[in-house]
C-alpha cells in the first residue's frame, strides 16, 4: 500500500460506509494511508468494509450507527477519538431515496424519513464531528445530489430533492461558519451511479 504524503495518518469518518460510494471512498482513503472510521447500520456490512480496507494494508474500525440520532453520532465520534485521538476528514455520505410518489400519495412518515435521515444526518454528523476538526484543520464533504441543485424533473422525488438541496445550503452555510477555522467543506452531487 502506498500512502499519500499529504494524507498518510490522517483519521477519516464516513457514513453510509457499508456500501456503495461511502465503500468505494473508505476503500480509496485507506489505501492512501488515512485512517477510517466506517459508519453505518448494518454490521455486517460494515464488518465487510473494515476487512477490505485490513485487507488492503489499511486501518478501520466500524461504527454502527443510525445517523438519524444523535446520541448514536455523539457516541461513535466519541470511540472514533478515543480510538486514534484525531479526525481530519468526515465524509457525510448515508442517505437513502425515500419513496417517490405523487406528492398527495406520499406519506408524511416518508417524507420525514427522507428528511431525517439525508438532511438531519449530515447535519449530527458535522455537529459532532466539528469540535476536533477544530483542532488542526481538515475537511467535511457531503454528498448531496444533481437532483438537488439543477434536475427538477423526476416527478416524485419532492422528498428527496428537498433534502438534497438542504444539504446544499447547509454546506455552504458551514463552510463561511467553519473557514476561519481552517475546515474546507466541499458538496459533491452525483448524478446516477
Amino acid at each position: 500500500m502506498s500512502a499519500h504524503p499529504d494524507l498518510n495518518g490522517k483519521v477519516a469518518l464516513i457514513t453510509g460506509a457499508g456500501s456503495g460510494i461511502g465503500k468505494a471512498t473508505a476503500l480509496l482513503l485507506a489505501c492512501e494511508g488515512v485512517k477510517i472510521g466506517v459508519l453505518g447500520r448494518t454490521e455486517a456490512d460494515l464488518r465487510a468494509t473494515v476487512a477490505a480496507i485490513e485487507a488492503a494494508g489499511g486501518e478501520g474500525i466500524a461504527l454502527h450507527a443510525d445517523v438519524t440520532d444523535a446520541e448514536h453520532m455523539r457516541q461513535s465520534v466519541d470511540r472514533l477519538i478515543q480510538h486514534w485521538g484525531r479526525l481530519d476528514i468526515v465524509f457525510a455520505n448515508a442517505g437513502v431515496n425515500g419513496v417517490w410518489a405523487p406528492l398527495e400519495e406520499l406519506e408524511p412518515e416518508e417524507w420525514s424519513r427522507t428528511i431525517a435521515i439525508n438532511l438531519t444526518g449530515t447535519f449530527l454528523t458535522v455537529k459532532y464531528a466539528v469540535p476536533y476538526l477544530k483542532r488542526q484543520g481538515g475537511a467535511v464533504i457531503v454528498n448531496a445530489s444533481i437532483n438537488g441543485t439543477r434536475v427538477f424533473s423526476n416527478t416524485g422525488a419532492s422528498a428527496y430533492a428537498s433534502s438534497k438541496a438542504g444539504q446544499v445550503g447547509f454546506s455552504k452555510m458551514i463552510a463561511l461558519e467553519l473557514a476561519p477555522h481552517r475546515v474546507r467543506v466541499n458538496v459533491i452531487c452525483p448524478g446516477a451511479i
